[in-house]
């Protein structure tokens, strides 16, 4: 049985390209369609149901961005923060915080670093 869509890289060795195939259809598209594609599949997943889960799964293997660039700057259309972060894959993604929820979320931050600079060091024998 043929799979009804693929997706592979393509060009390697020149500009990269991402290959969508559907039913013998193929499309090609370089970085700025991609991401544009993904900006816009984003939109209307967003619309979609079910919508996305409120919290995380605790099975999901996520895709990790170690030490991501941020940007944060204050919110002109509400009493707030718009907070960026960088993802490689994604690009930049915007978050619109009011200050409640920036007050809880430095609140859990400062409490994941009080746990991590008195974690005593464990020590292991050979």
């Amino acid at each position: 049985m043929k799979k009804a869509m693929s997706v592979r890289m393509i060009n390697e060795y020149g500009a990269p390209s991402v290959c969508f195939e559907v039913d013998g259809n193929a499309a090609f598209l370089d970085t700025e369609e991609l991401d544009a594609l993904i900006e816009e599949l984003a939109r209307m997943r967003s619309g979609m149901r079910p919508g996305v889960s409120d919290t995380p799964s605790r099975t999901h293997q996520y895709v990790m961005e170690i030490n991501p660039s941020w940007y944060t700057e204050l919110a002109p259309l509400f009493d707030g923060a718009a907070l960026f972060f960088r993802h490689s894959g994604l690009g930049w993604t915007c978050f619109a915080l009011p200050a409640d929820s920036l007050k809880k979320l430095a609140d859990a931050l400062d409490a994941h670093i009080h746990e991590h600079n008195t974690m005593q060091p464990h020590l292991t024998l050979n």
